[in-house]
Parts: C-alpha cells; structure tokens; sequence
C-alpha cells in the first residue's frame, strides 16, 4: 500500500499531509519536530505496517515546513495545537504520536479539546517548566539560524548530513526520506522547505506557550520516550515529565540520541503497534 499526498485547509493555511491505510482500524496522526517534514515518519509506518493492520497513519507537515503554505508569519505554538486537532477531526479513535515540538503540538491538541485522541505517543515532547529559561531557547533558534539553505543536489544534502553531528545515528530510509520531503528544487539545487529563519522562530516562541502548568489537564495514557542520549530529556527530567500526567509510562531507549524515531523506527513501530492493541482492547 502506498502513501496518499492530501491537502487539508486549516485557519489560516494548507496543512499537507501524508496518508496510508492498511485496513479498518484506529487514525495514528504522527506530527514531526521543529524543522524536520512529515517524510521521516515513513520508515516508522513502513515497519508498523509488517507488524500489524488495522489502521490509517495520517503524517502531516507542521505549518512552515514541508509542503504546507499560506500561513501569515505571526503565530504561537498553540495555533500548532490547533492545527493538529483541525487535521484529526473526525477520524476517532485516535492515536497522537509526536516527536519534539510535534510532541508539544499533540499535547497542545488534546489539552484544547479533551478527548480528541485515545492514547499518545510523545518522543521528547519540548514541553519543560519556566525554570528552563528563554536563553536556551534562544540558543537553539541562533542554531537554527545558521543552518544552511542550499545544496548542488538532493544527494549533496544526504552527503553532507550522514554520518555527522545531530544525523549521525539516523537510520538511512529517515535521512533519504527528510531530504525527499524538507528540501525542493531550486534551479539547478535543492533548498530547505523550512526556512532557517522559520526554525528559529519556532524555538523562540517555544519559550512562551506555558504547556507544562496545564499537563495535569490530560486524561489518557501517555507514553513518554526518551533517548539515552538525549541533551534535552535525560531519564531524571522524564520521570519529572511523567510526574505531572495522569497516566504515563517512561521509557529510555538504549544508543539513542533525541532523535529516536529517525534512529530506531523499528523500536517505535513496536510501541505503536502494543499502544493499537491496546485501544482496540478498549473499544471492544
């Protein structure tokens, strides 16, 4: 079965999407992280689909990246919250799965309409308390900011990223998918989708949208995953994460950084595949 470009018109913009289907079952809205694109979900649906059926996976493009379009440049994070909850509409039951801001935006999502998802994922959601500080946001987006733009070839791009820095644990499908959906022609080159200026807004006004005081509004199971490796989520601050769901479980996945779908997309296929028995256990 192969995957279904749609376009779905939210406030605002166009969110794109990615669909596959493989039988009657539960919607899995996955939602990617700051500057990366709805494709690198792919390997994850792809191992998903040899272990289990029985599902719609929906990948959607976060507005500023990949192919969605339109929106006005002013914006916070709950609009990505919202954007997600306008994309899931209808499709119950169903299951958020989010990497990193993605994380904070099915968060978002299920605080602003309870109930819209029976069970969640979240890989390193961004989502820390006010003692985390505006500094270390703004550290991130002044990273952000300089990534470059430009490369001879969608090649030259994979190339330059594997084996290096924050891509060097990457399984290769999710590095050749991130090139194949975050950058388009230009010319004679390749350019990213999500501007690096549009990064770096994105880590910016991460500092302000207060998520952490209201994660005790959240009634579903909520499984949180962390990398052994991760610079932002080490297992002590999970557990402190946890402490503040209703209904999460933790769990730290040995050899991996903070990009653990992108690093172990079996791993992940694995846990979505527990958390869909689950629900449908639940509905029956």
């Amino acid at each position: 079965m192969s995957f279904v470009e749609r376009v779905v018109p939210v406030s605002g913009g166009d969110i794109a999407c990615l669909e596959r289907t493989e039988g009657e079952g539960p919607t899995l809205v996955f939602c990617h992280a700051t500057g990366f694109c709805k494709e690198v979900w792919i390997p994850v649906i792809e191992e998903l689909s040899e272990r289990v059926r029985g599902w719609t996976a929906l990948a959607l493009d976060q507005r500023f990246h990949g192919r969605s379009q339109g929106f006005p440049a002013d914006f916070d994070w709950w609009r990505l919250g919202e954007d997600v909850r306008d994309v899931a509409v209808d499709r119950r039951p169903i299951i958020g799965i989010g990497h990193s801001g993605g994380g904070a935006a099915i968060t978002m999502a299920e605080v602003l309409g309870a109930g819209t998802f029976s069970a969640a994922i979240l890989v390193e959601p961004i989502i820390f308390p006010p003692s985390y500080g505006a500094a270390r946001y703004q550290a991130r987006a002044e990273a952000a900011a300089r990534r470059r733009r430009h490369f001879a070839s969608s090649d030259a791009a994979f190339a330059n990223y594997h084996g290096r820095g924050p891509f060097s644990g990457w399984d290769d499908r999710a590095l050749r998918s991130y090139v194949a959906g975050g950058f388009k022609p230009d010319g004679d080159s390749v350019t990213l989708r999500c501007a690096p200026e549009s990064e770096a807004q994105f880590f910016l006004r991460a500092a302000g949208h207060a998520l952490w005081d209201r994660l005790g509004e959240l009634d579903l199971p909520v499984s949180l995953i962390a990398g052994a490796g991760s610079d932002t989520h080490p297992a002590g601050f999970l557990a402190r994460q946890a402490e503040q769901i209703k209904r999460a479980t933790t769990e730290v996945v040995p050899d991996t950084s903070h990009f653990v779908p992108m690093e172990a997309p079996g791993l992940l296929a694995d846990r979505i595949a527990a958390v869909i028995d689950t629900v449908r256990g639940d509905s029956n």
